[in-house]
């Protein structure tokens, strides 16, 4: 393995990663760098984890000599959280380089202070595609002195519905010179071949060697828990594991809102992230659990590729992941530069171990069955803890108040056992969670409640359903899976939205541009589609209309009958 003062860099450089703690590059760093700094356009294969931010960030910044006013280089990723890790890294990077200014722009943050921040100068953009493309549509942004190009998770982009916003930027690039591309991606699909073929030049291939993936250094199993009882099962888990820093990904941001409110009730302290925050309290988020202030972290997997926090020792699944790459990305938190860390899925239906074999098949990995510990071994284990605690503090916790605080209790002729045994009783809970406790906690519904929204842009401004689906991710922070049919018309598009997300994306989107053309949102009034009204009937077979007709028939027959039989009971009566 090769340390950084092997590698071409500046001496500026070296000292500020020794600085930061790293003295041997990891594989695709000691790969990448050399051969970005030789001007190749570079292929890189890398999963989350392997150290990819430096790859290409150190010599992005040692190849800025001088600039005058518009960027050298422009650094693509997927989200905004991945764009603030990314800057922030670089501005480490470049600590002991004077004049070299570093701007982030990404949705959610007011766009006038972003036009300021690039009106000043800058030599490094980092953002994300739609807010790029923005920039570049109102002409505050200008690539004519663009030297280099990176795709940050390239495929996760794509993934993101954001292939032809990354086109046209790449497009814009100036034409009389060809821009040093650097592409970054952990999968490489059709797509990212694709693109590759396109606008790269004789790219170096640049991968890891080791067949190793990050996920392989992390420990994973799974517990199959009882229907709504997987908050029992987490906190029995939290408590057998005691992480000193952890990550528990949900599928939706109402899971995550509900989990950490719930866990907070129950003593155990915790913070959540998701796309519906604003930035300001993401930072907050972030700092707290950075600085070790709050250990247990709720996200979405929003969070998933844009949190570079080291040391994480445990990551929850407390929903099985929708898409089998984000449990590589979910994994991937622990278990990094070498150190174990372990993972752990729960499971609460049997159709869950079904996708959780699959993901097993696809990640190429083992995850092993594991039992919930028992009632038996959770009082031996609490009781454990408990006398390590008193050793602790016969050891550092003794004083002089706590001292003359004993001797005053034994000069009331008590025995020693008993004031001991008394001390324990008044702190010693030993409280056993029971997960076969029915009415333990609330059942948690993991199901998709769609509204249907109405945007006033369709075919005539020659839209897609990757425009749509990157701007409403773009300005809303939310995750692709919140989306569901989309159908472009004419003249306006319907989109079905996650109900948790509707108001977000109702905010967000009103009057937010979609390939340069503004846009109205509001809920569509047409009538919503049922089961039983839409041609199917309630077992979910195919309507006859025919027999339809002929039931409704039938009913007005019977009904003229009934009233002509009461109609001659009356006149019976009369006479």
């Amino acid at each position: 393995m090769s340390k950084f003062n092997e590698l071409p860099i500046s001496d500026e450089i070296i000292r500020a990663v020794s600085e930061m703690g790293y003295e041997e590059a990891t594989p695709i760093q000691a790969s990448a760098i050399p051969a970005i700094l030789e001007g190749h356009d570079v292929l890189g294969l890398s999963n989350t984890g392997t150290g990819k931010t430096a790859a290409f960030g150190i010599p992005a910044i040692e190849m800025i000599n001088d600039y005058r006013k518009h960027p050298k280089v422009m650094i693509i990723c997927p989200t905004r959280e991945l764009v603030e890790q990314v800057a922030t890294e670089l501005r480490k990077f470049s600590k002991y380089k004077e004049g070299i200014k570093i701007a982030p722009i990404y949705g959610g943050q007011p766009i006038d202070r972003q036009i300021q921040l690039l009106k000043r100068g800058c030599a490094i953009v980092v953002g994300t595609p739609g807010r790029i493309m923005d920039h570049l549509r109102r002409r505050t942004l200008r690539l004519t002195e663009c030297d280099m190009v990176i795709l940050d998770e390239a495929d996760e982009m794509l993934n993101m519905g954001f292939k032809e916003d990354i086109e046209e930027i790449l497009k814009s690039l100036p034409e009389d010179k060809h821009p040093q591309t650097i592409l970054f991606s952990a999968t490489m699909p059709n797509e990212i071949m694709k693109i590759t073929k396109k606008f790269q030049v004789d790219p170096v291939k640049v991968q890891i060697k080791s067949s190793q993936r990050t996920i392989d250094t992390v420990d994973q199993y799974y517990y199959e828990v009882p229907r709504g009882k997987k908050l029992n099962a987490l906190r029995v888990l939290l408590n057998h594991y005691d992480p000193d820093l952890c990550m528990i990904f949900c599928n939706t941001k109402r899971m995550v809102d509900e989990l950490c409110e719930e866990l907070n009730h129950c003593g155990i302290r915790s913070v959540g992230l998701h796309g519906d925050m604003k930035q300001a309290a993401r930072d907050r988020v972030m700092y707290q659990f950075r600085e070790r202030k709050c250990s247990i972290l709720i996200a979405t997997d929003v969070a998933a590729r844009g949190i570079d926090v080291d040391d994480i020792a445990l990551v929850v699944n407390f929903d099985i992941p929708q898409d089998h790459e984000y449990y590589i990305h979910r994994v991937g938190r622990t278990g990094r530069a070498g150190k174990k860390g372990k993972a752990i899925t729960l499971l609460s239906a049997k159709r869950q171990l079904k996708e959780l074999k699959e993901i097993m098949y696809d990640t190429k990995t083992k995850i092993v069955k594991r039992m919930l510990p028992t009632s038996e071994q959770l009082e031996a284990l609490n009781r454990k803890n408990f006398i390590n605690e008193v050793l602790t503090a016969c050891n550092e916790g003794i004083n002089e108040d706590s001292m003359e605080i004993a001797n005053d209790l034994l000069a009331e002729g008590i025995a020693v056992e008993n004031l001991i045994s008394a001390l324990i009783s008044m702190n010693y809970k030993n409280e056993i969670i029971d997960i076969e406790d029915k009415d333990a906690i609330r059942r948690y519904s993991e199901s998709f409640d769609a509204i249907r929204l109405h945007l006033s842009i369709g075919k005539n401004c020659n839209i897609k359903t990757g425009n749509v689906v990157a701007a409403i991710i773009e300005e809303c922070g939310i995750n692709a899976q919140a989306l569901g049919r989309i159908d472009i018309r004419s003249n306006f598009t319907l989109v079905d939205v996650d109900a948790a997300k509707v108001d977000i994306v109702l905010e967000k989107m009103q009057g937010a541009q979609i390939r340069g053309h503004q846009i109205e949102v509001q809920i569509d009034e047409a009538p919503k589609r049922k089961s039983d009204a839409s041609g199917y009937n309630k077992k979910g077979g195919k309507r006859n209309k025919r027999s339809d007709y002929s039931a409704k028939k039938n009913r007005g027959t019977k009904d003229k009958k009934e009233h002509r039989r009461k109609e001659s009971t009356k006149t019976k009566r009369k006479k």
